[in-house]
């Protein structure tokens, strides 16, 4: 067998030995893939491959230079696999994938061909969604960026218009800025394709960064004329435009709207600065007759790497742990004095929370002002569902942000653990918000922590089940905070013995 035979026979079996460790991870991806948010995740490893087989010519004339390097590369990215495997992190399990073909590459044929690969290989980490504690961040402040800028627009159009939070108040009816309207969707979208257009029609790097930067300002503005023309269709014309079939297709409209944003913004950047044709001095490196390549020795390596991962995976592979526990809507009724009215979850809520056992109950006293009490809990998150921050929806419901502050809450019984106090206000109403969140019989205020937690627990406990506990109270005129929170504290001490019986140990 010639060596060039051999060692394509080789890359073959590591492909599939590769194909077959990743199978669960890039089933999932795919699965995702089907959200609107990640669709353009199916274009991503085509146009990757495109590139690569346009330019194999190119690749074929690299020399070719082993790097031992690659195998550490390799060993750490299956190392990434199983701390993402063991500890349900899906991202950390997806880019391990990218990481290890980093390893494969050079461990095969050295850094000149994986420099001549760094663009479509780079590329595909756009395929990989983007964290959930991640998404929030991103997804809220486009939100209210997007209405800032429709509501200033609309009110120098004499449209009148109230903002509070993402919530724009018309004359006949009100929009809200959800998150499919925040921009995020098409700011993924057009910038996977600013990329792909600028490696396809445009030859200068300056001008293909130039491109993809600016697609994230292009999604932004374009996002904010699809709720200025929303809000004009409801002022002037029809109510219903802000719901229906016609909204559906505003998303479409606007996204080619962005795309001829984009090509413009190309042309101009070409009549300002025009492209000059240069020379092609093709100087890749020629393959050394006198080189050796043989890569047994990689090839038996890898295998034994990637096999001993499985392996590995295999044998610490348990059933997911989910201790008994009552559910939510059993919960005491009464609590320290008041008395507890349920109140129904949207379902459009309820579609964004995913799988889990949810309660929402306004607790009532005669001699004190209500309390409102939300407790989200996900019996797993290995599907990448997981409670987020209120931070990040309060204000969105027309509620403004005016305290955010970590304290320590010390209640009788339980050692003390860190907490959120947040004071938001619409118009003259204010609001007192505690939250915090709860796995284990224990509390953290981070959503960074909590996922180290999540982590820590699936490992050692096989469990990543989590929770989300959530205290609301309307502060009185000349309240300070500090006294509505001393107001709220007995509450939650009659609230956090009841929490082991329906948010297991």
């Amino acid at each position: 067998m010639s060596t060039s035979r051999k060692t394509r026979w080789q890359l073959a079996i590591l492909t599939l030995l590769t194909l077959c460790l990743y199978a669960p991870t890039l089933a999932h991806l795919v699965a995702q893939w089907t959200d609107p948010y990640f669709g353009h995740g199916f274009f991503v490893p085509v146009f990757s491959a495109f590139v690569i087989w346009q330019d194999r010519a190119r690749l074929r004339r690299i020399a070719s230079a082993p790097s031992w390097f690659g195998a550490l590369i390799l060993a750490f990215a299956l190392c990434l696999l199983i701390l993402g495997e063991m500890g349900v992190e899906l991202f950390t399990a997806r880019v391990s994938l990218l990481i290890a073909v980093a390893g494969l590459i050079p461990l095969f044929r050295g850094w000149s061909c994986f420099r001549a690969l760094l663009f479509p290989w780079a590329f595909l980490f756009l395929m990989v969604p983007i964290p959930a504690i991640l998404f929030n961040q991103i997804t809220f402040p486009l939100q209210f960026l997007a209405s800032r800028l429709a509501a200033a627009t609309l009110s120098l159009l004499s449209v009148p218009v109230l903002l509070q939070g993402n919530v724009i108040e018309l004359a006949h009816t009100r929009l809200e800025v959800a998150e499919a309207c925040s921009g995020i969707r098409s700011l993924l979208s057009l910038t996977t394709l600013a990329i792909i257009y600028g490696y396809l029609i445009e030859r200068r790097i300056g001008v293909r960064i130039v491109l993809a930067l600016a697609a994230i300002p292009i999604a932004v503005v374009a996002n904010s004329i699809r709720i200025i023309g929303t809000g004009l269709l409801v002022h002037y014309l029809d109510s219903d435009a802000a719901e229906g079939p016609l909204h559906a297709w505003w998303g479409v409209i606007i996204f080619v709207i962005s795309l001829a944003m984009l090509y413009a913004l190309h042309a101009a950047i070409r009549f300002v600065w025009p492209d000059q044709p240069q020379s092609d001095n093709n100087s890749e490196p020629i393959p050394d007759p006198r080189q050796s390549s043989s890569t047994a020795a990689q090839f038996v390596l890898a295998t034994t790497l990637i096999l001993a991962t499985a392996l590995f995976l295999r044998a610490r592979t348990h059933n997911e742990v989910f201790p008994p526990r009552a559910q939510l809507n059993t919960f005491p009724a009464q609590l320290a004095g008041f008395t507890g009215f349920d109140r129904a979850i949207p379902q459009d809520e309820l579609t964004i929370l995913g799988p889990g056992d949810f309660l929402l109950r306004d607790y009532d006293s005669p001699r004190q002002p209500p309390v409102n009490l939300f407790i989200a809990y996900f019996p797993s998150q290995r599907t990448g569902e997981t409670p987020h921050s209120p931070q990040h929806c309060l204000p969105g419901a027309g509620w403004a942000p005016i305290e955010n502050k970590r304290i320590q809450l010390a209640l009788p019984g339980h050692a003390p653990f860190p907490a959120n106090r947040y004071v938001i206000a619409m118009g003259d109403a204010r609001q007192l918000v505690l939250y915090w969140f709860w796995a284990h019989d224990r509390g953290v205020a981070s959503e960074y922590w909590n996922k180290y937690y999540l982590v820590k627990d699936s490992i050692q406990l096989h469990r990543s089940d989590g929770s989300l506990i959530r205290l609301i109270t309307p502060m009185s005129p000349g309240e300070t905070p500090e006294q509505a929170q001393s107001r709220l504290e007995p509450f939650a001490s009659s609230l956090l013995p009841q929490l082991n019986t329906y948010i297991p140990r």
